[in-house]
């Protein structure tokens, strides 16, 4: 009888397993289709030639062929294909020529999504083609980018020994003149200079500063802003217009430009004489960097001030508690700027301590 029971029992939970198992497979769900691990092909490479360098760059891709988000992390790195054309070469060869990882991505180098990467030693006149794939990290592989080529030229050379100091409101540096090409053989036709500036070592804005070649060797920075560091390097040109030829680039050097230009010296200081104290006013400045003010004092007129003031005055009156009775007092009044300068000396005023009555 329990044999029985049990056997009873077990089918019962096979019929009700079979049947949770049909209706499950009669129920309808969305099918869970994983995104492509393939990239999306790289559509913006850019290419420059300066003498026998390529300068190529291009975006990270952040989509795959299926047009989803593929997050920067999700791209392993980039494939380099290289092709050297030629009238003999009946059709182009690429081949792979570098690769370039995301993690370590150096002689590269990646910097606000944007890949930059060199070829160097090209020969002149050599026409060089160029196609990209980037490669995720779990093994997808994007199309080839569009072809894009270029033709080293014979530049002139750089310009070299830069020099730059920060000024008064501005950085001037200078340089040697170029007269010569790469291979050092002497050029006689138009020499001009771009002029490119950057905040961070090494990369800096896509235009010069200039608005057309530079005819001398010298240039002054005004657009600038006080105490903060900027970087910079010329390239020389061998036309007055674009396209231009430029060279490479010339050393980077750095400058921080300063304000030396003090404030006005402060006018309508007025003292007035009281019993233990003398008080005085003036004018407020009008500068917008000012920091504050000083007070001098001294029982010489127009020599021998001493400071009252261990801090800045942030106001435009001062009471001197300091002072004896039946004592001539001079005094005058300075300004100070955020960045250190301070003005002459303000009309020196005097007053009579006076005596307790």
């Amino acid at each position: 009888m329990k044999n029985k029971m049990v056997r009873w029992i077990l089918t019962g939970c096979s019929l009700t397993l079979v049947l949770t198992i049909v209706a499950s497979c009669g129920r309808k769900t969305a099918p869970l289709i994983p995104d492509s691990p393939r990239p999306e092909a790289i559509t913006d490479i850019k290419v420059v030639a300066r003498d026998n360098f390529a300068y190529l760059s291009w975006h990270v891709p952040v989509r795959n062929i299926e047009d989803r988000e593929m997050p920067p992390a999700a791209i392993e790195g980039f494939r380099v294909y290289r092709a050297e054309m030629g009238p003999g070469m009946k059709k182009t060869r690429y081949k792979l020529y570098a690769e370039i990882s995301m993690a370590n991505p150096a002689p590269a180098e990646v910097k606000n999504g944007l890949v930059f990467w060199t070829d160097k030693n090209l020969k002149y006149g050599q026409v060089y083609g160029y196609k990209i794939r980037a490669t995720s990290t779990r093994g997808g592989v994007s199309a080839f980018s569009k072809e894009i080529r270029i033709v080293p030229l014979l530049s002139l050379a750089p310009p070299k020994n830069l020099a730059a100091a920060g000024g008064d409101g501005s950085v001037l540096f200078t340089w040697d003149a170029v007269a010569t090409r790469m291979d050092g053989s002497r050029y006689d036709g138009f020499v001009g200079y771009n002029v490119y500036r950057g905040t961070g070592q090494g990369r800096y804005d896509e235009t010069p500063l200039n608005q057309e070649p530079l005819r001398t060797p010298s240039y002054k920075d005004t657009a600038v802003v006080i105490n903060k560091t900027y970087y910079y390097m010329v390239r020389s040109v061998d036309s007055p217009a674009p396209p231009w030829k430029e060279s490479v680039d010339s050393a980077e050097v750095s400058a921080v430009p300063k304000k030396l230009t003090p404030p006005e010296r402060p006018a309508g200081l007025t003292v007035v004489p009281g019993v233990g104290r003398i008080f005085l006013t003036w004018n407020e400045n009008k500068e917008r960097d000012l920091d504050g003010y000083h007070v001098y004092r001294s029982e010489k007129s127009g020599r021998d001030y001493v400071r009252l003031t261990d801090k800045f005055l942030n106001r435009t009156t001062y009471s001197d508690e300091t002072v004896k009775p039946g004592i001539t007092y001079y005094y005058v009044i300075t300004a100070v700027d955020k960045y250190g300068n301070e003005s002459a000396w303000s009309k020196e005023r005097k007053a009579y301590a006076e005596r307790l009555r």
